[in-house]
């Protein structure tokens, strides 16, 4: 099977710390490899194979407060990073 690339644009940056959270959560999503994030232009790119292991990707970002450029947020469910300051 081939994997397919994904860049996706986040709405809030992101410092070492935060980028260690990411990659923690990221990882222990099945299928997921190749886990880069750029912090210069939020950003993170991965591999993966299927479309629902994508969303599941989008939905950890989500939750863990580094959602999808252009996603709409609901301020009352919307969870800011709290591991970080930056």
């Amino acid at each position: 099977m081939k994997t397919q690339l994904a860049r996706v644009h986040v709405q809030n940056s992101f410092c070492l710390r935060c980028k260690a959270l990411i990659e923690a959560k990221l990882s222990e999503i099945q299928n997921i490899s190749n886990i880069r994030l750029y912090n210069n232009e939020p950003m993170v790119v991965f591999n993966f194979f299927k479309a629902n292991e994508l969303l599941d990707v989008l939905n950890t970002l989500s939750e863990i407060g580094y959602p999808e450029i252009g996603e709409r947020i609901d301020s009352s469910g919307f969870k800011k990073p709290k591991n970080c300051l930056c």
